[in-house]
């Protein structure tokens, strides 16, 4: 076996042995975010007796992670990159952890509208470059043990190293960072850390104290044979809701463009205007904040069981407004749960008031379209949709590609702002130092 050889199955092993701490150091991240959510906002109510939070508090609070994330911000690394950019594999250094966990956490915990996967997947990033540095390994071996970082903590977010393997696969694919020949190997590691990884957030499931998101929906009936009906109305929610989605990032990098020399009043402010939607909301809709406040990731099944439309129309509203504010203030977390929860309303709105059209295809429509369209990423589109839907599955997927389909043509095809941005960059770096200064 030659040299080559040997290096690639010790990265191999490297990789299975870091799935296990960088595994248990996500579930102990989504544990501090759970607890902090249940003190915030259950524990302190329940003490003041409380029978709900009232109006202020539920201001108040965004706002006040509107300061915590603004003075994370001025640690080593900012906070880690912008929602307003996606996901990203950029190399995190260790000093730039406490930075990036601080302000999701105080993102998170507090209520605004952002996911956990960017901070997890920069956990995993930055723990795999530690592993890296007292390991003393270099070159190409060094990057895939801290891509394989990502892999694992990602994995514990979605419950398996499937839809991680396929998120972090499109997302490196679509970015250019590993040629199209090595893709598989380069991939492998990381694959294998998820593996692993997994039996950790398995095996530790049980233990008291230890806090897991389960991505499941209840309330979907089975869906078991494919309709043309649903196929056509489908088709229909896909360009809304990718429509939606692209709308309303338009709008939050139109408001980061506006405020960013000045973030701690953008976040308080903003802050503030999510708390006031979740409030205004539960007045009109007499509905719990938590549907407009958080990720959405815990709401879903709740979306799912709403029978009025109205409240369902609200909500996109609300929650889209929340979500831009969210992502073009500042605030740190990821952006693709919220994009999915506007999805499953969108969808289940459309199940109400099309004729025809069945719950279950409508909501995997809505989660395709959301996903495909908030990342570019239709093939983890798909399997999030079918792996929702549970049972239903085999028929659901020629619907959920579909819809993942239409949902990436038309994010593809109207203006994208992140568009726009790369392309004022890639001018101003190929023009002449002349044609720049005039």
């Amino acid at each position: 076996m030659d040299e080559r050889a040997v290096g690639y199955l010790r990265t191999l092993v490297f990789a299975a042995l870091l799935g296990f701490p960088v595994a248990f150091a996500a579930v102990l991240f989504q544990t501090a975010i759970h607890d902090v959510t249940q003190i915030v906002w259950e524990e302190i109510p329940d003490a003041l007796d409380w029978r709900q939070p009232p109006w202020w508090y539920v201001v108040l609070v965004p706002g006040l992670a509107g300061v915590l994330v603004a003075a994370a911000l001025l640690l080593p690394g900012h906070g880690g990159h912008s929602p307003l950019e996606g996901l990203s594999m950029a190399p995190v250094r260790a000093i730039e952890l406490p930075s990036i966990l601080l302000a999701a956490l105080a993102t998170l915990g507090l209520g605004l509208v952002l996911g956990p996967e960017a901070p997890l997947i920069a956990l995993g990033l930055g723990l795999g470059s530690i592993a890296v540095r007292m390991m003393r390994l270099d070159g190409t071996e060094a990057q895939l043990l801290v891509l394989a970082g990502a892999f694992a903590a990602i994995a514990a977010l979605f419950g398996g190293p499937l839809v991680a393997a396929f998120l972090i696969f499109e997302v490196a694919a679509a970015g250019g960072m590993i040629p199209a020949r090595a893709m598989g190997r380069a991939l492998l590691p990381g694959f294998v850390a998820a593996g692993t990884g997994a039996l950790v957030f398995t095996g530790v499931g049980d233990w008291p104290g230890l806090e897991q998101v389960s991505l499941s929906l209840t309330g979907l009936p089975a869906y078991n044979a494919v309709r043309v009906a649903d196929i056509v109305w489908c088709l229909l929610v896909a360009v809304a809701v990718a429509v939606v989605i692209v709308g309303l990032r338009h709008l939050a990098h139109e408001l980061g463009a506006r405020t960013k020399s000045r973030p701690l009043p953008t976040l308080v402010v903003a802050g503030l205007l999510v708390g006031f939607l979740a409030v205004l909301f539960r007045a009109i809709a007499d509905r719990p904040i938590d549907l407009v406040l958080f990720s959405g990731q815990e709401a879903m099944p709740a979306v799912i069981a709403e029978a009025s439309g109205g409240a369902l129309l609200l909500l996109v509203a609300a929650k889209g407004l929340a979500y831009a504010l969210s992502l073009g203030a500042g605030f740190r977390g990821g952006p693709v749960f919220p994009a999915l929860l506007i999805g499953v309303a969108i969808g289940v709105l459309a199940a109400d008031a099309l004729p025809g059209l069945d719950l279950t295809p409508a909501v995997a429509a809505g989660i395709a379209a959301a996903t495909s369209a908030v990342l570019r990423t239709p093939f983890t589109a798909v399997l999030m949709a079918t792996l929702l839907v549970g049972a239903s599955a085999a028929d659901i997927a020629p619907i959920a590609v579909l819809t993942a389909a239409v949902g990436w043509v038309v994010a593809v095809a109207l203006p994208n702002p992140e568009d726009r941005g790369r392309t004022e960059l890639e001018q101003t770096a190929g023009a002449s130092p002349a044609t720049a200064a005039s």
